[in-house]
Formats: structure tokens, C-alpha cells, sequence
């Protein structure tokens, strides 16, 4: 009974295989009742016609885009574009005022130098009032002005630096004058010429090149002098400027009755002042007026030496 039944499940099986290995193999699903499909069914893809594609909003910009997407742009963009004006009119008004000072002192530069400004002193001569270019002066930073003459007997050279507000900056105006109210040590920033001579003091034949044939024109010549530290100084910057230069921090204090009263004269000895100033000095101080911080004639560093 249990061979009977097993001889006919092995029959069976058999059967079974022989039909599964009869069968025909199996064929691609054609492409063609896919894309005959409404047009909803045929929306992606390469070989899609740009006419058979359904618009929609994504190709209307003013659908897809609202306002509320640039909430951040329109508070921004105002700032950047406040800020841009304002460097740009700062920049110029500040090169415009260094301009306007060198035209107002050029005439008084060429009268008492060879060769102003950067270009030598082939344009020196013919300088003008109206004729201030970056030859003249020129811009190290928005708020800083550099110019230069030479040619004086026992003068090396004078530097002129010109020092501005900071225009192009207000955050900075505010935070530079904020401090200087708040602060007594911070003082708040002003505009200021600052103009250095450097005198030969014995030293001329190193600086300047001897001409073949006039040595002997030239011997006697340099100027030589005992050090000494002397200045005019404003009475309201009179402990500032203290503070900040070793050489004034060596002389004292005294009235002057040449002077104006909101000047004084810091220096070492009486003789000096005797000697140097003049009436014609302390008239030209009274015309500078309360303009005028400090001028100075020292021998000293600004610095105190480490050593």
C-alpha cells in the first residue's frame, strides 16, 4: 500500500517538471501601452515631450514665491545699502578735506621748501592752488592723509599727516566719541594736522650727496646745536601731551606774557624761551588760535629708551 502510493507522487512530481520545462520563456512588457497611458501617467522623464508635461505652478515664480520668503532680505538689504552710501560719501568728503587743506598751505609750503608733494621737484615749481592731486597728497587710509616736502637749508625733510574723522565708518565714530565721554583716559577723536621737520643737526654730508667740486662750498655748512626740549602747548592737552611723550615729561611748566592766555611754554630752561620765542612766533600762535595743540622742538624721543 505505502509503495503504491509513493510510485504515484514521484509520478506526479515528474509530470509536474515536465511541464514547467515545456513552458515558453517568459517576454518584455512593451513600452508602448505604458506611454499610451493618459497624460497624468507620462509626467517624468527624458523622452517625455515638453508638450505632453502638465504645467504647473512650479514654472510660475510669482506661485510658487511669496513675499514672506524675503522677510530677512528686506530687513538687510537696507542696512547694506545705508552703509555703502555712507562709506562712499565719507571716503570722499574725507579725501576732499585733505585736499582742500593742502590747497589752503600749499603756497605756504613752496615759499619755504624746494619740492612739496611725491613728484619731485620737476613739478614742484609749477604747483598751484588748484592744481592738488595725489602728487601732492596722498591717501594711507580713508580717515589718514600723507604729504612731503624737502629742500630747505638744514632740513631734511618735513612730513605731513593729516588725520581725519573716520567718515566712512559712523559705528565707529560712535564707539571712538562714546568712549572718550565715558572714558577720561580714551580721548575722543579729533582732526589734526601733524607736521614733523627733521633738521640735519651736523649730519647733512650723510643725508645729502656730495657734488664733485664744491666740498669746500659745502664745509661749515650743517647745523650743529646743544639738544634742548622747548614747546608752545595748549593748556587743555598740556597733561595729556605729558603723559604721552618722554621728552615733555622732562620740562616744566611756565606762563609766557607773549602768549595767549590758553597757551603756555614747556621747557627747560628761561634762556630758551628768551631766544626762541619771538614776536613774530607768538603772533603767528595767536593767529592759529586755539587750533593750535602743541609745537614742539625736541631732541628727545617721544618714547621713553628701555635702557
Amino acid at each position: 500500500m505505502f509503495s503504491t502510493t509513493f510510485s504515484k507522487s514521484i509520478l506526479i512530481a515528474l509530470l509536474d517538471f515536465a511541464d514547467f520545462a515545456t513552458a515558453a520563456a517568459p517576454s518584455p512588457v512593451s513600452l508602448t501601452s505604458t506611454l499610451s497611458g493618459p497624460p497624468a501617467q507620462r509626467t517624468f522623464g527624458p523622452n517625455v515631450p515638453m508638450s505632453d508635461r502638465p504645467f504647473t505652478k512650479w514654472y510660475n515664480i510669482h506661485e510658487r514665491v511669496t513675499i514672506a520668503d524675503f522677510y530677512t532680505e528686506l530687513f538687510v538689504l537696507p542696512f547694506v545699502i545705508i552703509l555703502t552710501l555712507v562709506h562712499l560719501w565719507g571716503s570722499n568728503a574725507n579725501r576732499q578735506k585733505a585736499k582742500a587743506w593742502m590747497q589752503q598751505h600749499v603756497s605756504a609750503l613752496k615759499s619755504e621748501f624746494a619740492v612739496v608733494g611725491f613728484g619731485g621737484p620737476k613739478s614742484a615749481g609749477s604747483i598751484t592752488s588748484e592744481q592738488v592731486d595725489d602728487s601732492i597728497v596722498k591717501e594711507k587710509a580713508k580717515d589718514v592723509f600723507l604729504s612731503y616736502a624737502t629742500g630747505r637749508q638744514n632740513v631734511a625733510f618735513a612730513d605731513i599727516k593729516l588725520n581725519l574723522y573716520k567718515r566712512y565708518n559712523p559705528l565707529a565714530i560712535i564707539l571712538d566719541f562714546g568712549l572718550g565721554f565715558f572714558f577720561e583716559s580714551m580721548p575722543a577723536p579729533s582732526e589734526k594736522a601733524e607736521i614733523t621737520i627733521y633738521p640735519f643737526d651736523g649730519k647733512e654730508g650723510q643725508l645729502v650727496p656730495r657734488v664733485p667740486g664744491q666740498e669746500s662750498e659745502k664745509k661749515g655748512r650743517d647745523s650743529t646745536y646743544d639738544g634742548f626740549v622747548w614747546a608752545i602747548v595748549h593748556k587743555d592737552v598740556m597733561k595729556r601731551l605729558r603723559d604721552e611723550r618722554y621728552d615733555l615729561s622732562l620740562t616744566s611748566t611756565k606762563e609766557n606774557a607773549k602768549l595767549p592766555a590758553w597757551a603756555t611754554v614747556m621747557s627747560e630752561s628761561a634762556e630758551i624761551t628768551d631766544t626762541l620765542l619771538t614776536a613774530e612766533l607768538a603772533k603767528a600762535v595767536e593767529a592759529c588760535g586755539e587750533d593750535l595743540e602743541a609745537l614742539v622742538v625736541s631732541d628727545m624721543p617721544e618714547d621713553a629708551p628701555k635702557t
